[in-house]
């Protein structure tokens, strides 16, 4: 008994490792296939997809809108249109005008963001961006997942075992104290490390971003660093920021303030990390992303330019990564 004991301990152990290697193995294949084409040069809604996925695109459009004065966002997180504005040559910011047009009382942010979330604007983006093998489709994981419904059994196998072990102790039959010991240690470390494991594969399974992806949101931020404007165009000084780094770039604290209403642990003093969807979903590759709220310091939805019209237009120009 003393020797089956310790054996099968280790036999757990060795199989908890194998069950995360499995599935660690699996992701970084689907995310590290080989994108198809040679270098990205991508729009300020194309980023701010990949970094923080459809709702930092979403607040990115309407970011530059209130900006570019297309658009108010009032207090009690209320979105309308300012008559007489023209329509942009930007479908995401075209899809956000129609959608106010069509309720002329305005639209409070969280539901015109869940409105928006499936128009063909944001599928394009995400369509274009898995067609470069810069995010990865979901289904593409289905069999990482497989191997982590493995991994799952065989932590609740080393959880039994230790019971097990534990129950024989204490009915007297576990043998040599030294050698249960060994036992409830190994058969711990593998619940223990087990444990860890799950949750670790459980977020990296969630990342959509591939490592072409991230590596083109390095260059991205290295190109565009935080706090850094390009007053070329309201694309480049409030657009790229603001996809790149989310509402802490906007320069506007009422406009954060006002969007963040609604939204799950939306945070306005500029916290950083990457972005996890209401469908569990993470965007953003790695710590440099901002989440889609943060600090300013100005009035919401001033600016005097005419939305989509010249390098002021509304989002219009292409950030170089």
């Amino acid at each position: 008994m003393d020797h089956v004991l310790i054996v099968a301990a280790l036999a757990v152990m060795v199989l908890v490792s194998a069950a995360e290697n499995r599935v660690e193995r699996e992701r970084r294949r689907v995310q590290g296939t080989a994108s198809a084409g040679e270098g990205h040069r991508l729009d300020p809604y194309e980023l701010a997809y990949l970094s923080g996925g459809p709702r930092r695109a979403l607040n990115t459009a309407l970011a530059l809108l209130a900006s570019a004065g297309a658009i108010r966002v009032s207090r009690g997180s209320r979105v309308t249109a300012v008559h007489g504005a023209p329509p942009s040559p930007v479908p995401l910011e075209q899809a956000v005008l129609d959608a106010l047009a069509a309720r002329p009382g305005g639209h409070q942010a969280s539901a015109l963001r869940r409105e928006l979330e499936s128009h063909p604007a944001l599928t394009g983006l995400a369509a274009g961006l898995e067609r470069r093998g810069l995010i990865v489709r979901q289904p593409a994981f289905d069999t990482a997942r497989r191997h982590y419904g493995l991994l799952r059994l065989a932590v609740g196998g080393a959880a039994g075992y230790l019971v097990l072990v534990i129950v024989l102790a204490v009915a007297g039959v576990a043998g040599k104290e030294t050698v249960y010991i060994g036992a409830v240690f190994f058969s711990l470390f593998a619940v223990a490390s087990g444990l860890i494991a799950l949750y670790r594969q459980k977020r990296r399974l969630r990342n959509v971003v591939t490592g072409q992806g991230r590596e083109v949101l390095r260059s991205a931020r290295a190109h565009h660093p935080r706090g850094v404007r390009d007053p070329r165009s309201l694309s480049l000084a409030l657009g790229i920021p603001v996809a790149l780094y989310g509402l802490t770039e906007s320069g506007d604290q009422l406009l954060c303030d006002e969007l963040s209403v609604g939204a799950p642990g939306a945070d306005c003093a500029g916290a950083c990390g990457s972005f996890s969807g209401s469908d569990g979903i993470t965007f953003g590759g790695d710590s440099s992303g901002g989440l889609d709220f943060g600090g300013g310091s100005s009035s919401c939805g001033g600016g005097s330019s005419s939305c989509g019209g010249g390098g002021s237009g509304c989002g219009g120009g292409g950030g170089g990564s």
